[in-house]
């Protein structure tokens, strides 16, 4: 009986530890998985390639000058009688800036239209002949033009020699020695005119006579002209940026007394470097920023180009006019003009942070029925961030754009 117990437990310890070993009877099946199934797949980000517009610029330093500015400068001299403009007053052209004392220029007017008027009258005796009465009267007048004359010239004379001392101006010299030919003229006006009278005129002596009242014509004008300059006009509309003169002083013929600027268009000067001169074309729009103007900008045309390289720093100067229709700019300004350098349109564009090279050849990396596929690339203009591609894309393809630079060619990968 004791024997029979004992092979009983025997058998239920093998039992037990038969179920322990295998897992028991109903052990679960193990399915078969793919290795490409249980592969784990890389997160990516993707962007598609688009189409679109792409322009490259380039910024560089700017100086505002002015687009013209000119000197004011008297064509006669005296004393200054009155100032009519102030420093920073916008004038027009032809305006009247300030006056100078014109009293002996009036009185050459005066003589030149005496002398005129006696030339026209000894042309008009000689031609209508002359009375006993009147014959008296040329010989009264010449002798009068006779003293005239003399008296002038020992004043010309006097007048030469205080010059030649620096006693005098120029202008001063000039006015007397005009008052000399004048009554040159009136003098041998008035013998002419006596002589016609004595013997008749000839058509010679007619000749001189008209040619006597051309001349006192043209002296009388010459005369005014003079008497003109004493009202200094500005020579351009802008701004007056300095004036000299004022009331009292002197000005002197040739003397600039200020300066006149002009502002409603100004020119921005920059210096271009070699790589970008080529690009760019006389009549080019370009946008410019003042750094004193902060927030605003204005429209520039390129307006000159200089075909020589500047010895000490090899670039080339370029003139832009700029329009400042606000009077905003201000000569010696500094700012920064924007110019195009390049430019597509309609072209295939992505991101340039997709971009890899290896040596010289670009690649992106695109996702292809769940796969990263290398693509070579070739590239053209780059700006913004963005860059044209040339070869190598289709527009809509996706393009690794965050994990590039991890993935491999051919890799498993996943978009998120």
């Amino acid at each position: 009986m004791r024997k029979f117990l004992v092979i009983v437990l025997v058998i239920v310890v093998v039992i037990v530890l038969g179920l322990l070993l295998t897992g028991g009877p109903a052990r679960k099946a193990v399915p078969v998985v793919n290795q490409e199934q249980t592969a784990a797949r890389f997160a990516v980000e993707v962007v598609p390639v688009v189409r679109g517009d792409l322009k490259q610029t380039a910024a560089l330093n700017v100086t505002f000058a002015p687009e013209s500015s000119v000197p004011i400068i008297p064509k006669t001299g005296g004393t200054v009688t009155q100032v009519l403009v102030a420093t920073g007053d916008r004038v027009t052209k032809g305006q009247t800036l300030f006056t100078i004392d014109d009293y002996h220029l009036q009185l050459q007017v005066k003589q030149a239209e005496a002398a005129y008027e006696m030339a026209s009258a000894n042309l008009a005796q000689v031609q209508k002949g002359v009375s006993a009465e009147e014959m008296k009267q040329i010989e009264s007048m010449v002798s009068q033009a006779k003293a005239s004359y003399e008296n002038v010239s020992a004043e010309s004379k006097r007048m030469t020699e205080l010059f030649q001392r620096g006693m005098i101006t120029q202008q001063q010299l000039e006015a007397v020695q005009l008052q000399k030919e004048i009554a040159a003229s009136n003098l041998t006006a008035a013998e002419a005119r006596l002589t016609a009278a004595q013997k008749g005129a000839s058509p010679e002596q007619l000749e001189m006579l008209q040619a006597q009242v051309k001349q006192a014509e043209i002296a009388l004008e010459m005369a005014k002209l003079q008497l003109s300059y004493a009202r200094v006009t500005a020579a351009i509309s802008g701004v007056i940026a300095q004036l000299t003169v004022e009331e009292g002083s002197m000005a002197a013929p040739s003397a600039p007394a200020g300066l006149i600027v002009a502002d409603s268009k100004m020119k921005a000067k920059a210096m271009v470097p070699e790589s970008y001169i080529n690009q760019l074309r006389a009549g080019d729009k370009v946008v410019i920023e003042a750094k004193a103007i902060p927030g605003m900008s204005f429209d520039g045309t390129i307006t000159a180009i200089t075909p020589l390289a500047d010895q000490m720093t090899r670039q080339f100067p370029v003139e832009i006019s700029v329009l400042n229709q606000s009077n905003l700019l201000k000569a010696g300004m500094m700012g920064t003009v924007h110019f195009t350098i390049g430019e597509v349109r309609n072209q295939l564009l992505i991101p340039v942070d997709t971009v890899l090279f290896e040596g010289e050849q670009a690649y992106a990396f695109v996702v292809e029925d769940g796969s990263a596929v290398r693509r070579p690339l070739k590239t053209g203009l780059e700006s913004g961030g963005m860059i044209a591609v040339l070869e190598g894309l289709a527009e809509g393809e996706q393009v690794i754009s965050r994990g590039q630079h991890q993935v491999k060619n051919g890799m498993l990968v996943e978009v998120r």
